[in-house]
C-alpha cells in the first residue's frame, strides 16, 4: 500500500513539472512539438502509474494467499474429522491403517502399489508433515506418536487418550480426556513439548488460518490462536467438521442436515438425511440410500457450487451369506420391509442372529482427488477371504484397494 502511494505522488510531481515547462516555452513551433511529446509522455506516465499500482495490488494479494498457503498442514480436507484412518502427503503417497494386516500402519502409492509396512501400531488421526507421520496409537491408549515416512525413528510424543489430532508447522492441536473423562483441547510443539491447555471441556473440530474450531454436544466455538478469543458460532451438537476460506462446514445432528456457515454467520443447507460426511475442495461426500430405488447404499459427491450430485460408489443391494459369500436372494429393501417373512434357516440357531451381510462403506477419505473408504465388499471376501477392506471409489461398485 505504501509503495502505491509513493508511485502515485512521484507521478503527480513529475506531471506538474512537465506542465510547468510547457507553460514557459510554448511560443515556438519547435516547442509546441516538444510539448506535444511531453503531453504524450504525461499520458504514458499516468497509465504506467495505474499499471504499477494494479501490479502492486496483485502482488499484495498473491502475498496474502502465499502467506497462508505457506503454512504447512499435516491433514487434508475433513479426513481427521472422519477418523483419520487414511491420509496423504500430497506427493502421491497414502498413509493408512491396513485392513489386510491387523490394522497396522502402512504406506502405498495412490494406485495401491508399493505397499510398505511402517510399524505394528494401530493408527488413527493420521497426519503427514514433511518426513514425519503423526498419529494416535490405539495400542498405547491413543497416545500420540510419530514415525519417519521410511519407518525409522518411531517415538512417543504425548501420553494419554488423545483424539482429533491436527498437525501444522506451528505445532499440534488435539484433545485429551482428563480424570473425569472430559476432553480438553491442547497445543504442543511438534516434538510433544510445551503442552498447553487452551480450551476446556471441548473437542477439536477443525483448523484453518490460525483459527481452531472446537465443539461439544451443545455448541461449536471458534478459538483465535493470535488473540486467544473464544466465540460461540453455532448453538447445537455438530459433527463432521471442516473449515476453509469460504467458511466452516458441519453436520447439525439435531437438524439432520449438513450446513455451510459463512464467516458472517449465514447458514446454507447443503444436504440432509445422509451419513458419514466429508468435505474437500468444494465437494461434499456422503453415504445414503439410493435416492431412486432405496434398495442399495451409494456414496454421493455433491458439487457445492453447481449443486449437482453424482454417484461415485454404488454398492450391491443383495445380502450375502457371511460365511460362504453366496447371495441369499434377499435385498436390503426386502429385509427392511419383510423381516418377519425371512426363512428361519437364515438365522443362527445359537444366538438368533441373521447370517446375512450386505456391502457397506464408511467415511469417505479424499486424497489428491481420489476417494477411498473403509467398508465391506463381496470382492474382498472372494479375493482375500475377508469382508472388510479399503475401497477405491470408481463410479460404480468400487474396487478393493487394500
Amino acid at each position: 500500500m505504501l509503495n502505491r502511494k509513493i508511485i502515485f505522488l512521484l507521478s503527480i510531481i513529475l506531471i506538474f513539472i512537465l506542465l510547468s515547462s510547457c507553460g514557459k516555452i510554448s511560443r515556438t513551433n519547435d516547442v509546441k512539438t516538444n510539448c506535444s511529446y511531453k503531453e504524450n509522455t504525461i499520458d504514458m506516465l499516468i497509465e504506467e502509474s495505474k499499471v504499477q499500482s494494479q501490479n502492486l495490488q496483485s502482488v499484495d494479494n498473491d502475498n496474502i494467499d502465499k502467506k497462508y498457503d505457506s503454512e504447512k498442514l499435516g491433514f487434508m480436507g475433513g479426513n481427521i474429522s472422519a477418523g483419520g484412518l487414511i491420509s496423504g502427503d500430497g506427493n502421491g503417497w497414502i498413509y493408512y491403517r491396513s485392513e489386510n494386516d491387523n490394522w497396522c500402519l502402512y504406506k502405498a502409492k495412490l494406485d495401491g502399489t508399493q505397499k510398505n509396512k511402517l510399524c505394528d501400531d494401530i493408527p488413527s488421526c493420521i497426519n503427514v508433515l514433511g518426513d514425519w507421520v503423526y498419529y494416535s496409537n490405539y495400542k498405547d491408549g491413543f497416545s500420540i506418536y510419530r514415525i519417519k515416512s521410511d519407518g525409522s525413528e518411531r517415538e512417543k510424543l504425548v501420553d494419554g487418550y488423545c483424539r482429533n489430532l491436527y498437525v501444522t508447522e506451528n505445532g499440534m492441536y488435539f484433545d485429551i480426556r482428563d480424570e473425569n473423562n472430559s476432553p480438553q483441547v491442547y497445543h504442543a510443539k511438534l516434538d510433544g513439548t510445551d503442552k498447553n491447555l487452551i480450551v476446556q471441556d471441548m473437542r477439536v473440530a477443525a483448523y484453518y488460518d490460525k483459527s481452531l474450531y472446537c465443539y461439544n454436544t451443545k455448541t461449536l466455538k471458534k478459538y483465535d490462536n493470535v488473540t486467544g478469543e473464544l466465540d460461540i458460532i453455532y448453538d447445537g451438537y455438530t459433527h463432521n467438521h471442516y473449515a476453509d476460506i469460504n467458511g466452516i462446514y458441519f453436520w447439525a445432528v439435531d437438524d439432520n442436515k449438513y450446513y455451510k456457515m459463512d464467516y458472517d454467520g449465514k447458514l446454507t443447507e447443503l444436504a440432509k438425511n445422509g451419513d458419514s460426511f466429508n468435505y474437500a475442495d468444494g465437494k461434499l461426500y456422503y453415504i445414503a440410500l439410493n435416492a431412486d430405488s432405496f434398495d442399495n447404499y451409494c456414496m454421493y459427491c455433491l458439487d457445492t457450487k453447481t449443486m449437482e450430485k453424482s454417484i461415485i460408489l454404488s454398492l450391491s443391494e443383495q445380502y450375502f451369506d457371511i460365511y460362504t459369500g453366496e447371495a441369499l436372494g434377499i435385498t436390503i429393501k426386502y429385509f427392511r420391509e419383510n423381516y418377519d417373512k425371512i426363512d428361519a434357516s437364515l438365522f443362527d440357531h445359537y444366538d438368533g442372529a441373521f447370517i446375512g451381510i450386505n456391502e457397506q462403506a464408511g467415511y469417505p477419505y479424499i486424497i489428491e482427488g481420489r476417494v477411498y473408504s473403509r467398508g465391506v465388499l463381496k470382492e474382498s471376501k472372494t479375493k482375500n477371504g475377508r469382508w472388510d477392506c479399503i475401497i477405491l471409489c470408481n463410479g460404480s461398485g468400487g474396487t478393493v484397494w487394500d
